[in-house]
């Protein structure tokens, strides 16, 4: 059975990839900023059930994978890295 996912693009989606400017340190940082903004006014404005707790983690979900775009994809950020 041929492999859907190559060992290639594993190594991109679970490696480790550091930010190589100011500029993708501070599009992480944004994105935490934002997503920390949602959570709180989230939190403010529903009520205490188990749906606010799912509401909450797809704001940290959504965190995530926007860091994980932006760590990945960073050359868009940084066109040319410091070797």
């Amino acid at each position: 059975m041929p492999k859907f996912t190559s060992e290639a693009a594993l190594d991109e989606w679970f490696g480790y990839h550091p930010p190589t400017s100011d500029a993708v340190r501070e599009a992480h940082e944004t994105v935490r900023t934002k997503c920390r903004e949602l959570a709180q006014a989230l939190s403010d404005l529903l009520p205490e059930c188990p749906d606010k707790t799912v509401a909450l983690r797809a704001v940290r979900t959504v965190m995530h994978e926007a860091n994980a775009c932006i760590a990945i994809e960073q050359r868009v950020y940084d066109p040319e890295p410091a070797r």
